[in-house]
């Protein structure tokens, strides 16, 4: 996981901006079938209009999914780049 990476992710998700939103909707729906998406309660107070990664977290680097599909991360599984 970087950081850095995560934190433009997070900036995305507040401006939700156009292109990165475009983008977040096609990965948020790799990540809503992905068995290593798991909802976690310290995340739960998160609201996105991308309900479907709405409070939950990649279980194998365990990145927030709201900031992670809106970032210049990868999935680390390359389900998505």
């Amino acid at each position: 996981m970087n950081i850095s990476k995560i934190l433009s992710g997070w900036k995305n998700y507040l401006a939700k901006a156009e292109v990165p939103e475009t983008l977040a909707k096609q990965r948020a729906a790799h990540c809503a079938a992905c068995p290593h998406a798991k909802h976690g309660k310290l995340l739960a107070f998160i609201k996105d209009n991308l309900t479907q990664v709405e409070g939950a977290y990649c279980n194998l680097c365990k990145c927030p999914l709201s900031a992670k599909v809106r970032s210049t991360d990868v999935c680390p599984i390359n389900k998505w780049q």
